[in-house]
């Protein structure tokens, strides 16, 4: 690593690594690799990194404490987006009953972590802080592992005792407290024993510059290595043991892996001044030095801290295009002239021109090297889809492009699935299957999932218990509330969860109908809708003679799909081709007996067969 970096470092880059008293820069470079099933391992390279040496973590302390506050949450039962009321009782303590951010008004720990990650809010920071309370902060990442991090302190100003005490919150729907905690008081004893001071001056809380160093002693702590290993433990949690990985769900990764990658811009709820908040606001690596613009195919999922002359940036990166990732993590201390509180750092002249080259030479460095095997990165991609795009319904994907994907959906019945099954693993096309919840915890199903997700078809939702949203005839007239909706959504992800499968960003919904608001509804939980593509009758396989008029044979659900391909120029390109895993007993004439012939045809028109995510991606 020290080779890499003066081989390619500017004069002012090797000025600030000649002087490791003066910047401070600790760094860790993180080399990842890929085996045949794509698991990754990680070797980590290190440049005077050292626990005994201080940094003020400043807003790296919200990273770990987003993470708990979902862990607190599965413990409880309680969703994230449910909304979370804080009151007061004791000196120095505020309330919140509103949050003007919030699409619907009202904070939330989903609405705190947004915020944190996006432009790293410290309000934000300090209502996690109340809901998780100090001293269980502490407990947990002493118990993962992670002794050196102290985390003692909200973000304003406020007495030592102060911040000891957190504020009663409460969980709310409607009307209703789900969940009411109390005022708590933080009675563990933290060993301050070893004093730690920084500068030669600094300005004091009433502005009076002070003739010495400013004690951090009893300020937040947090090592780097620390930070590096909590985010590695999020975003590959495989990577860490059991015991030190923090307890989310899949659908927490999903969120997260959002929230990190998100910009400013791209974000409608909250919604911010990008003249202010701008793309690279919190991307130090790279990107902040000169405002620069992020690529589309390149993601950073990271955090970053600034304050009294320190920024610290803790970040994985992933180049979907060029099929690039790896972990970087550093600090550095840019304050020429000793003072603290002055507001007078070289952030703009020394701090983030650090980070922009130091990520160039890497970022290069991983361009050229040589891989065993290629980093499939679809959950990254995936998790970050459609961000900053409106609410739309997708039902096809790049007309000009000469790939589909067979999409099956399934709620009471899957008397094709094992056929099916295996028929995609004789022809080697995966696919994606769109499934209730109700077919999810069904026992019988389970070997079927099981397998499915082995042979590594995409796997997603379909709803909890296959609702009608909305009316046949007066389709802008619903059927269900909002909370309905979330509440039978959420459901089904529980039990896609159960069977270990990753949140997926793609839903399909019940019947195959929706409207804009069931639209709307979906992307405010980040979430993507797609439907069908019109124009074949392949849908209709779940129909049956007793249905008269509307039922539709096998020979003619075919001949619909190869008369499309035929009559229209771009064929079926981009097309998402529903058929049923399972139907009703009295269709005789079985659609998915047709499933081997029906690929052959494709195949042999050329048609390249790939599944949901991968027929939307915009870089693969």
């Amino acid at each position: 690593m020290k080779d890499l970096l003066n081989k390619h470092a500017s004069p002012q880059l090797r000025h600030i690594l000649a002087h490791p008293d003066s910047f401070q820069v600790q760094l860790i470079y993180t080399q990842i690799n890929r085996d045949a099933q794509n698991r990754p391992a990680f070797r980590h390279y290190y440049y005077h990194v050292d626990k005994a040496v201080y940094f003020n973590p400043a807003s790296m302390v919200k990273m770990p404490l987003a993470f708990l506050a979902l862990e607190k949450l599965n413990s409880l039962g309680i969703d994230k987006y449910t909304p979370m009321l804080t009151d007061s009782a004791f000196s120095g303590q505020t309330r919140v009953r509103r949050d003007t951010s919030a699409e619907n008004g009202l904070p939330s720990i989903a609405q705190y972590i947004k915020k944190i990650f996006l432009v790293s809010d410290n309000d934000a920071y300090n209502r996690l802080y109340e809901f998780i309370g100090p001293q269980t902060i502490r407990e947990k990442l002493l118990a993962k592992g992670y002794p050196d991090v102290r985390i003692v302190r909200r973000f304003v100003p406020m007495t030592e005792e102060e911040n000891r005490h957190t504020n009663p919150v409460y969980f709310v729907l409607g009307a209703d407290t789900v969940y009411r905690q109390p005022a708590a008081v933080n009675t563990l004893v933290y060993d301050f024993s070893k004093p730690l001071f920084v500068g030669r001056q600094h300005y004091d809380r009433n502005d009076a510059l002070i003739n010495k160093p400013m004690d951090f002693t009893r300020h937040n702590n947090a090592p780097l290595q620390d930070l590096q290993r909590m985010l590695q433990s999020v975003l590959f949690p495989a990577s860490v043991p059991a015991a030190q990985r923090f307890n989310l769900s899949p659908d927490d990764y999903r969120f997260l892996y959002r929230y990190m990658a998100a910009l400013p811009f791209e974000s409608d709820h909250p919604k911010y001044d990008t003249s202010e908040f701008f793309d690279s606001y919190t991307k130090f690596f790279r990107f902040k030095a000169g405002r620069g613009k992020i690529p589309p195919h390149i993601r950073v999922f990271n955090k970053t801290g600034w304050s009294y002359g320190f920024l610290t940036d803790v970040a994985y990166f992933a180049d979907i295009k060029n099929k690039v990732e790896f972990m970087l993590s550093a600090n550095i201390y840019v304050n020429r002239d000793g003072v603290l509180n002055d507001n007078k750092y070289e952030y703009e002249e020394e701090g983030y021109p650090f980070f922009k080259e130091v990520g160039d030479i890497f970022y290069g460095y991983e361009l050229q090297r040589q891989r065993p095997h290629a980093p499939d990165l679809g959950i990254f991609e995936e998790a970050t889809a459609g961000l900053g795009q409106p609410p739309v319904a997708i039902t096809r994907g790049d007309t000009t492009r000469r790939r589909l994907a067979i999409v099956f959906t399934g709620h009471e019945f899957a008397d094709g699935g094992e056929h099916i099954a295996a028929v995609l693993k004789k022809c080697k096309v995966p696919a994606s299957f769109f499934l209730t919840g109700t077919f999810y915890e069904t026992p019988a199903f389970a070997p079927l999932i099981r397998r499915l997700k082995n042979d590594g078809h995409y796997l997603a939702g379909h709803s909890g218990r296959h609702l009608l949203y909305c009316d046949w005839v007066k389709r802008d007239s619903l059927l269900v509330t909002r909370r309905e909706f979330e509440e039978d959504l959420a459901l089904n992800y529980r039990a896609m969860a159960r069977h270990g499968i990753a949140a997926p960003h793609y839903f399909l919904p019940p019947y195959e109908w929706y409207n804009d608001s069931i639209v709307k509804w979906t992307a405010a939980l980040g979430l993507q809708l797609v439907n069908f593509s019109p124009g074949t009758r392949s849908t209709a396989d779940y129909t049956y003679p007793e249905m008269g008029k509307s039922y539709r044979g096998s020979d003619s659900i075919m001949k619909s799909v190869t008369d499309f391909e035929n009559q229209r120029p771009a064929g079926l390109n981009g097309f998402m081709l529903l058929v049923h895993i399972g139907t009703d007993p009295r269709r005789i004439d079985k659609f998915y007996l047709q499933l081997e012939k029906l690929i052959r045809y494709l195949q042999g028109k050329q048609y390249e067969l790939v599944t949901v995510p991968r027929l939307l991606s915009l870089h693969l």
